[in-house]
């Protein structure tokens, strides 16, 4: 499996998890000029705005530890965006956040 599949996965994982805590996913892999977010998912008066770091292992440390701080412009300028597209369409969410889901998928060999 590439990067690229895994990375696929671990996004359609996260969005189950957050289905199941009761989030209600409003756009996946969104994108405009400014940037990319993976999820944006909403839950009551609150619309977050989700990066999902997958890796194999945490061998190299937490997934949410390769998220720098050019990553997370990008994260809030696609927001901005997003939010002006909601704001035409007449929606002011009350709340938001700027979350992160780490899904690690490791194979440990021989664990017992």
């Amino acid at each position: 499996m590439d990067n690229v599949e895994l990375g696929r996965i671990g996004e359609e994982t996260a969005a189950e998890i957050l289905r199941g805590n009761g989030y209600k996913i409003l756009r996946r892999n969104y994108r405009c000029s400014r940037g990319e977010v993976d999820i944006i998912a909403a839950k009551g008066v609150k619309i977050s705005f989700i990066e999902v770091k997958t890796r194999r292992s945490r061998a190299y440390g937490r997934p949410c530890e390769s998220i720098g701080t050019t990553k997370q412009k990008h994260i809030k300028d696609a927001a901005v965006c997003y939010l002006k597209e909601m704001e035409k369409m007449g929606y002011i969410p009350r709340k938001i956040s700027f979350d992160v889901m780490e899904i690690t998928a490791e194979h440990i060999e021989s664990a017992f």
